[in-house]
């Protein structure tokens, strides 16, 4: 049936690394393979996972498309991964290890992309990815989720067609590549790629700071309950996102 390859595009490993190793360690380890791509190589309990080629990064700049391409090579080496599923070190596991991997097997029969859950972001992205695009015309677009499951052929493809692709999106400019790269490319290659269920569950709800200003980004967790992994379970998702280092995690993933 194939490996799950977790790709792990990150400053450093994970936010609470004891729980992912928690969660790596107690399931079969011939069913995954871990890939991280860290901003700096700094040690780590998970360094052994640390992918060979580095690439520097920057906030919504196209590096970080470059870098999740890193990542994919680095899965492709080993001939037996078969579903590429991209995570960041705020994630959190909903299950444990072997019911994540089937549960990805099971839900993502093809390559498989998700809305994105800000239309706030959707509108600005949009925007702004449009000053991004030279010299071709990539229709019309909009953000997507970032966390999405790619199976091996397609990721194949996406290295392959790299060199072409990339040429027209500009490089040094805050453009949120990363959620419009790999679907634009999808769609204009005409991949057999589905529009489902995203893996990964983000409160993108609105909330203003102490003077008004509202905030537009993700909600970072101050707890993580038992309660709450319940429901984004109930909803379809296997991961949560953003999880802290100062997260409160009520749930222990060995008894999941």
């Amino acid at each position: 049936m194939g490996k799950v390859a977790f790709l792990n595009l990150t400053i450093n490993s994970f936010n609470q690394n004891k729980l992912w190793t928690t969660f790596f360690n107690e399931g079969d380890i011939n069913s995954f393979n871990l890939y991280i791509h860290p901003k700096e190589r700094k040690s780590s309990v998970f360094s052994d996972y640390y992918v060979d080629n580095i690439v520097p990064t920057s906030w919504g700049h196209f590096s970080l498309v470059e870098a999740t391409i890193e990542l994919m090579k680095a899965g492709l080496e080993d001939q037996e991964n078969e579903y590429f599923t991209l995570i960041s070190d705020s994630h959190f596991p909903l299950y444990d290890l072997d019911t994540t991997v089937d549960l990805i097997k099971k839900k993502y029969k093809k390559t498989t992309f998700a809305k994105h859950f800000s239309f706030h972001t959707k509108v600005k992205s949009q925007m702004i990815f449009r000053e991004g695009i030279k010299g071709y015309n990539f229709g019309e677009y909009n953000a997507v989720c970032q966390f999405f499951v790619c199976r091996r052929k397609d990721v194949e493809t996406f290295i392959k067609t790299f060199e072409h692709w990339s040429q027209f999106f500009v490089k040094e400019k805050v453009i949120f590549a990363d959620e419009f790269y790999f679907w634009g490319v999808a769609k204009q290659l005409g991949m057999d790629f589905e529009m489902g269920q995203a893996t990964t569950y983000s409160d993108w709800s609105i909330r203003k700071d102490s003077i008004g200003n509202i905030n537009r980004n993700p909600r970072a967790f101050k707890k993580i309950s038992k309660g709450m992994v319940d429901t984004y379970r109930k909803n379809g998702y296997i991961f949560v996102r953003k999880i802290m280092p100062s997260t409160f995690v009520m749930v222990d993933p060995s008894n999941y």
